[in-house]
Protein backbone atom coordinates (compact mmCIF):
# COMPACT_ATOMS: atom_id res chain seq x y z
CA UNK A 1 0.00 0.00 0.00
CA UNK A 2 1.53 3.07 -0.86
CA UNK A 3 1.67 6.13 1.87
CA UNK A 4 0.47 8.79 0.51
CA UNK A 5 2.99 12.40 1.42
CA UNK A 6 -0.12 13.68 3.82
CA UNK A 7 0.14 10.37 5.81
CA UNK A 8 3.69 10.31 6.01
CA UNK A 9 3.89 13.82 7.72
CA UNK A 10 0.66 12.64 10.03
CA UNK A 11 2.49 9.70 11.35
CA UNK A 12 5.91 11.95 11.49
CA UNK A 13 3.84 14.29 13.86
CA UNK A 14 2.59 11.16 16.08
CA UNK A 15 6.04 10.11 16.59
CA UNK A 16 7.47 13.79 17.38
CA UNK A 17 4.68 13.96 19.88
CA UNK A 18 5.54 10.50 21.57
CA UNK A 19 9.03 11.38 21.71
CA UNK A 20 8.08 14.61 23.24
CA UNK A 21 5.60 13.09 25.89
CA UNK A 22 8.00 10.46 27.10
CA UNK A 23 11.20 13.16 27.59
CA UNK A 24 8.60 15.39 29.68
CA UNK A 25 7.42 12.73 31.79
CA UNK A 26 11.15 11.02 32.39
CA UNK A 27 12.22 14.85 33.80
CA UNK A 28 8.74 14.85 35.78
CA UNK A 29 10.13 12.07 37.29
CA UNK A 30 13.48 12.79 37.67
CA UNK A 31 12.08 16.49 40.05
CA UNK A 32 10.07 14.44 42.40
CA UNK A 33 13.03 13.46 44.49
CA UNK A 34 14.86 16.53 44.37
CA UNK A 35 11.49 18.56 45.39
CA UNK A 36 11.53 16.07 48.55
CA UNK A 37 14.86 16.66 49.66
CA UNK A 38 14.46 20.39 49.20
CA UNK A 39 11.81 20.22 51.66
CA UNK A 40 13.43 17.75 54.08
CA UNK A 41 16.29 20.57 54.09
CA UNK A 42 14.09 23.31 54.62
CA UNK A 43 11.97 21.78 57.33
CA UNK A 44 15.48 20.94 58.94
CA UNK A 45 16.37 24.54 58.39
CA UNK A 46 13.28 25.68 60.22
CA UNK A 47 14.21 23.52 62.84
CA UNK A 48 16.89 25.02 63.70
CA UNK A 49 16.08 28.37 63.13
CA UNK A 50 13.22 27.79 66.41
CA UNK A 51 16.12 25.82 68.04
CA UNK A 52 17.94 28.70 67.28
CA UNK A 53 15.97 31.06 69.10
CA UNK A 54 14.45 29.51 72.33
CA UNK A 55 18.29 30.87 74.09
CA UNK A 56 17.29 34.16 73.78
CA UNK A 57 13.79 33.91 74.52
CA UNK A 58 14.61 32.36 77.59
CA UNK A 59 16.96 34.78 78.69
CA UNK A 60 14.72 37.41 78.03
CA UNK A 61 12.14 35.35 80.57
CA UNK A 62 14.57 35.34 83.16
CA UNK A 63 15.42 38.77 82.76
CA UNK A 64 12.17 39.88 82.69
CA UNK A 65 11.13 38.05 85.96
CA UNK A 66 14.62 38.61 87.79
CA UNK A 67 15.30 42.61 86.65
CA UNK A 68 18.95 42.06 88.80
CA UNK A 69 20.09 39.64 87.16
CA UNK A 70 22.86 40.23 84.95
CA UNK A 71 24.23 38.37 82.08
CA UNK A 72 26.54 35.29 83.09
CA UNK A 73 25.50 35.69 86.80
CA UNK A 74 24.66 32.57 88.48
CA UNK A 75 23.56 31.79 92.02
CA UNK A 76 26.71 30.32 94.08
CA UNK A 77 26.03 26.56 95.78
CA UNK A 78 25.67 27.05 99.17
CA UNK A 79 27.61 23.85 99.55
CA UNK A 80 30.42 25.66 98.27
CA UNK A 81 30.78 28.65 100.15
CA UNK A 82 33.99 29.25 102.17
CA UNK A 83 33.55 27.99 105.86
CA UNK A 84 34.69 31.56 107.22
CA UNK A 85 31.49 33.32 105.20
CA UNK A 86 29.33 31.03 106.95
CA UNK A 87 27.01 32.90 109.94
CA UNK A 88 27.93 32.61 113.80
CA UNK A 89 26.29 29.91 115.54
CA UNK A 90 26.57 31.24 118.87
CA UNK A 91 23.50 32.65 120.13
CA UNK A 92 22.89 35.92 121.84
CA UNK A 93 23.52 36.63 125.90
CA UNK A 94 20.72 36.69 127.69
CA UNK A 95 20.26 37.06 131.62
CA UNK A 96 17.92 34.66 132.78
CA UNK A 97 17.62 34.82 136.32
CA UNK A 98 14.93 36.32 138.48
CA UNK A 99 16.19 40.11 139.32
CA UNK A 100 14.46 42.51 136.84
CA UNK A 101 17.14 45.07 137.74
CA UNK A 102 20.53 43.12 136.96
CA UNK A 103 18.38 41.92 133.78
CA UNK A 104 18.17 45.85 132.32
CA UNK A 105 21.59 46.63 133.41
CA UNK A 106 22.28 43.19 131.66
CA UNK A 107 20.36 44.21 128.55
CA UNK A 108 21.50 47.51 128.56
CA UNK A 109 25.55 46.28 128.45
CA UNK A 110 25.04 43.89 125.87
CA UNK A 111 22.81 46.05 123.29
CA UNK A 112 24.65 49.70 123.67
CA UNK A 113 27.53 49.74 125.30
CA UNK A 114 29.13 46.65 123.58
CA UNK A 115 28.96 48.43 120.32
CA UNK A 116 31.41 50.87 121.72
CA UNK A 117 33.98 48.23 121.03
CA UNK A 118 35.22 45.99 117.76
CA UNK A 119 32.29 43.20 117.22
CA UNK A 120 32.69 39.36 117.60
CA UNK A 121 30.41 35.98 118.12
CA UNK A 122 28.58 37.09 121.67
CA UNK A 123 28.97 39.84 123.96
CA UNK A 124 28.45 38.92 127.80
CA UNK A 125 28.56 41.52 130.86
CA UNK A 126 30.00 40.83 134.17
CA UNK A 127 28.48 43.08 136.98
CA UNK A 128 29.10 43.78 140.33
CA UNK A 129 26.49 45.70 141.60
CA UNK A 130 27.21 47.98 144.72
CA UNK A 131 24.13 49.86 146.06
CA UNK A 132 20.46 50.23 144.64
CA UNK A 133 17.97 53.16 145.36
CA UNK A 134 14.10 52.10 144.18
CA UNK A 135 12.41 54.73 146.13
CA UNK A 136 11.68 56.42 143.05
CA UNK A 137 10.13 53.95 140.19
CA UNK A 138 10.66 56.58 137.76
CA UNK A 139 14.84 56.81 138.46
CA UNK A 140 15.41 53.70 140.03
CA UNK A 141 19.62 54.42 140.66
CA UNK A 142 21.73 51.61 140.64
CA UNK A 143 25.83 51.89 141.26
CA UNK A 144 28.07 49.26 140.24
CA UNK A 145 31.29 48.17 138.48
CA UNK A 146 30.09 47.26 135.16
CA UNK A 147 31.98 45.57 132.54
CA UNK A 148 31.31 44.18 129.02
CA UNK A 149 33.53 42.00 126.71
CA UNK A 150 33.14 40.26 123.24
CA UNK A 151 34.53 36.78 122.62
CA UNK A 152 34.92 34.93 119.70
CA UNK A 153 34.62 31.26 119.76
CA UNK A 154 37.35 29.33 118.96
CA UNK A 155 36.64 25.42 119.23
CA UNK A 156 35.94 24.80 122.75
CA UNK A 157 37.21 28.24 124.12
CA UNK A 158 36.15 31.74 124.32
CA UNK A 159 38.57 34.24 123.17
CA UNK A 160 38.30 37.84 124.38
CA UNK A 161 38.13 40.17 121.50
CA UNK A 162 37.56 43.83 122.98
CA UNK A 163 35.29 45.21 126.15
CA UNK A 164 36.36 47.44 129.30
CA UNK A 165 34.96 48.76 132.62
CA UNK A 166 32.26 51.16 132.84
CA UNK A 167 31.70 51.93 136.50
CA UNK A 168 28.59 54.36 137.37
CA UNK A 169 25.66 55.04 137.99
CA UNK A 170 22.53 54.24 135.83
CA UNK A 171 19.20 55.42 135.78
CA UNK A 172 16.32 53.00 135.37
CA UNK A 173 12.74 53.02 134.96
CA UNK A 174 10.03 50.66 136.04
CA UNK A 175 7.06 50.00 134.78
CA UNK A 176 4.97 46.66 135.45
CA UNK A 177 7.75 44.47 136.81
CA UNK A 178 10.53 45.33 134.37
CA UNK A 179 12.82 47.81 134.44
CA UNK A 180 14.65 50.22 131.74
CA UNK A 181 17.71 51.66 131.51
CA UNK A 182 17.22 55.57 130.79
CA UNK A 183 21.28 57.20 131.09
CA UNK A 184 23.99 56.53 132.95
CA UNK A 185 26.78 58.66 134.35
CA UNK A 186 30.01 56.95 133.66
CA UNK A 187 33.27 57.62 135.64
CA UNK A 188 35.72 59.59 133.54
CA UNK A 189 38.84 58.22 132.45
CA UNK A 190 42.87 59.57 132.62
CA UNK A 191 43.32 62.14 135.87
CA UNK A 192 39.89 62.49 136.32
CA UNK A 193 38.82 59.41 136.97
CA UNK A 194 39.53 59.76 140.86
CA UNK A 195 37.84 62.81 140.92
CA UNK A 196 34.70 61.28 138.93
CA UNK A 197 34.18 58.40 141.22
CA UNK A 198 33.96 60.15 144.07
CA UNK A 199 31.46 62.43 142.62
CA UNK A 200 29.39 59.94 141.10
CA UNK A 201 29.56 57.24 144.46
CA UNK A 202 29.70 59.48 147.47
CA UNK A 203 29.67 57.69 150.35
CA UNK A 204 29.64 54.80 148.40
CA UNK A 205 32.72 54.78 146.76
CA UNK A 206 34.91 53.19 149.23
CA UNK A 207 32.30 50.33 148.62
CA UNK A 208 32.94 50.56 144.55
CA UNK A 209 37.25 50.80 145.22
CA UNK A 210 37.07 47.50 147.29
CA UNK A 211 34.72 45.45 144.65
CA UNK A 212 36.79 47.44 141.66
CA UNK A 213 40.43 46.77 143.20
CA UNK A 214 40.10 43.22 143.63
CA UNK A 215 41.31 41.80 140.60
CA UNK A 216 40.63 37.95 141.81
CA UNK A 217 37.10 38.65 142.97
CA UNK A 218 36.13 40.83 139.34
CA UNK A 219 37.40 37.57 137.32
CA UNK A 220 35.48 34.87 139.51
CA UNK A 221 32.08 37.15 138.69
CA UNK A 222 33.20 37.64 135.17
CA UNK A 223 33.98 33.45 134.60
CA UNK A 224 31.05 32.87 136.67
CA UNK A 225 28.65 34.92 133.83
CA UNK A 226 30.52 33.35 131.17
CA UNK A 227 29.66 29.85 133.02
CA UNK A 228 26.00 31.02 133.01
CA UNK A 229 25.41 31.46 129.51
CA UNK A 230 27.76 28.44 128.05
CA UNK A 231 25.34 26.18 131.05
CA UNK A 232 21.98 28.22 129.92
CA UNK A 233 22.61 27.31 125.92
CA UNK A 234 24.00 23.75 126.68
CA UNK A 235 27.18 25.00 125.01
CA UNK A 236 30.60 22.78 124.65
CA UNK A 237 32.53 25.32 125.70
CA UNK A 238 34.78 24.62 128.19
CA UNK A 239 37.32 27.70 128.91
CA UNK A 240 38.28 31.42 128.14
CA UNK A 241 41.21 32.95 126.83
CA UNK A 242 42.61 36.71 127.34
CA UNK A 243 45.04 38.39 125.05
CA UNK A 244 48.49 37.44 126.52
CA UNK A 245 47.48 34.53 129.10
CA UNK A 246 46.78 30.79 129.18
CA UNK A 247 43.31 29.74 129.08
CA UNK A 248 41.36 29.39 132.12
CA UNK A 249 39.06 26.73 132.28
CA UNK A 250 35.35 27.63 133.44
CA UNK A 251 33.80 26.80 136.66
Amino acid sequence: MKLSRINIIMIFVIALSMILCFSSCKANKADTPQDKVDSAEDQKLDTQNADDTQPEQANEKQAKEDPNTKPGDQEAPSANAPADSLPKTLPAYQYLANDPIQKAVADYLTHEIAKNFAPADVSIPSISIVATDTSNPDDTLVWGDFWIFNYKLENDMLVTESGGSHPGLMHLKKADESYTVTKMDIVADGSDNLKSAKEIFGDKYDDFHKINSNQDEREKIRRQYISDYVKNNKLSITKIKDFGWDPVELP
